[in-house]
C-alpha cells in the first residue's frame, strides 16, 4: 500500500497548490511586463490643477502684457515738506 507517514493525498494538494501559485505567478509576472509598457496613470486632481496652471499663467502674461509697460505713477509721499507752507 503507502508508507507509514505517507498520505498521498496530501501529496496531491501540495501539487495543486504548487500549480496554483505558479500560474499566479506567471499572471503577476504578465501584467508587471504590461504596465511596463502603459505610460503612468494620473490623477483626475493633477489634471484639473495643470488646467488651472496654464489658465493663470495665461492671464498673467496678459496681465504684463496690459500694465506692464505703463509709467510708474505714484504719488511720492516721502516728499520733505515745509511746515510753514513754504517750497
Amino acid at each position: 500500500m503507502y508508507q507509514l507517514g505517507f498520505n498521498p493525498f496530501i501529496r496531491l494538494e501540495y501539487e495543486r497548490r504548487l500549480k496554483e501559485l505558479m500560474r499566479m505567478a506567471d499572471q503577476n509576472r504578465r501584467l508587471a511586463e504590461v504596465r511596463k509598457g502603459e505610460p503612468p496613470k494620473t490623477r483626475s486632481t493633477s489634471k484639473i490643477l495643470t488646467l488651472i496652471g496654464r489658465e493663470l499663467a495665461q492671464v498673467g502674461t496678459s496681465l504684463v502684457e496690459r500694465y506692464g509697460n505703463q509709467p510708474d505713477t505714484r504719488v511720492a509721499l516721502n516728499q520733505p515738506s515745509d511746515p510753514c507752507g513754504y517750497t
